[in-house]
């Protein structure tokens, strides 16, 4: 379980569509600002032994004993700077060195917008999501590819990263 939340993590105003993808472009103002996790998503959902398939990475820790986890991820508050700069606030549930190790906000991350792609360089290099926001929400979604459910055989799935305004 620790490898799902070794991503990167630690992550509206519209105007042209210049990557001509259909979607309008996401301006950094929309980003700009604090926020928290409100969820974490896998689509197609995976078993991981339990015998149905989860979509909900969240519920899944807090139903299987990862309290600690879920609170120390929903309650660090991350500040996306306009100079580009990632500060935060860790949770006080963040009890384990290895989840802050993924915190942007405690690993001299950096961030930027372009189009609808939102990228987040810390010590590990980039990592480049597809980018939504609406109002207060911002949804980071990127496509991997990775034995998630520990089967042997590499799956390809998208994680959603789900924020709320802080």
């Amino acid at each position: 379980m620790v490898m799902l939340l070794a991503l990167p993590l630690w992550f509206a105003s519209c105007s042209k569509d210049k990557d001509g993808n259909g979607e309008p472009d996401v301006k950094p103002s929309a980003v700009s600002g604090s926020w928290k996790i409100s969820g974490m998503k896998v689509n197609p959902g995976f078993d991981f032994g339990t015998g149905q398939k989860v979509t909900d990475l969240l519920a899944f820790f807090k139903e299987y004993g990862g309290e600690e986890a879920v609170a120390c991820l929903t309650d660090t508050k991350m500040t996306f700077n306009s100079n580009g700069t990632i500060t935060g606030t860790p949770s006080p549930n963040c009890k384990s060195d290895d989840l802050d190790d993924f915190n942007p906000a405690t690993n001299n991350a950096k961030w930027s917008v372009d189009g609808n792609k939102l990228t987040i360089t810390d010590s590990d290099g980039a990592q480049v999501y597809d980018l939504e926001t609406s109002g207060s929400t911002m949804k980071w979604s990127i496509t991997e590819k990775d034995d998630l459910d520990g089967d042997g055989k590499v799956d390809t799935y998208t994680m959603t990263i789900e924020f709320k305004k802080a």
